[in-house]
């Protein structure tokens, strides 16, 4: 996995490659778009049907305010896996905000129907572990899913997470820096 930063046509931002993807950290530019029109043509990749996620839409006004008010909240939101053979969005992927002051960052994902199973989850959270873990404030990487959503529980186990806890319809994982 490399990391570059400062590539223009995306606001400057930070930018992961893996094997197949490239992850983009949004900007502000992008987070606009998505909101309005325009993402593909500042991605540069064809943005799949259902694409941004109810989810998604309904954080983006948030995430883009905290960019807006501070940009260097890059990084700490949402990120874009591009499938660089494809040239196309495969879903997102991110952290719920900055670490919190014991060190620990929720990380969420999702594909789009379009590309599951084909392991770009496993691939993209396994690249911002890595990032979050290039981070000194970072020490843990937490998660959460639904006991029923077998393809989430398979990324987090293939991402080196251990299920920490399990309540109410609710699995807690972890994965903690290797020292």
């Amino acid at each position: 996995m490399g990391a570059t930063s400062g590539v223009s046509g995306y606001g400057g931002g930070v930018i992961l490659t893996t094997r197949r993807l490239t992850l983009v950290a949004c900007p502000v530019e992008v987070a606009q778009a998505l909101l309005g029109e325009g993402a593909e043509r500042i991605l540069g990749a064809a943005v799949p049907s259902g694409w941004p996620s109810p989810e998604l839409t309904g954080i983006l006004p948030l995430y883009l305010q905290e960019l807006l008010h501070d940009p260097s909240a890059l990084g700490w939101g949402i990120w874009i896996p591009i499938d660089r053979g494809a040239n196309a969005v495969v879903g997102d992927a991110g952290f719920k905000g900055r670490p919190a002051p014991d060190g620990t960052v929720e990380i969420g994902y999702g594909t789009a129907p379009a590309f599951r199973g084909r392991g770009y989850a496993t691939e993209a959270v396994q690249a911002l572990i890595g990032w979050a873990f290039t981070q000194p404030a970072v020490g843990q990487v937490v998660a959460e899913c639904v006991p029923e959503n077998a393809a989430s529980i398979r990324v987090l186990a293939k991402a080196g997470f251990r299920c920490t806890s399990a309540q109410a319809g609710s699995l807690r994982w972890a994965r903690s820096r290797r020292i």
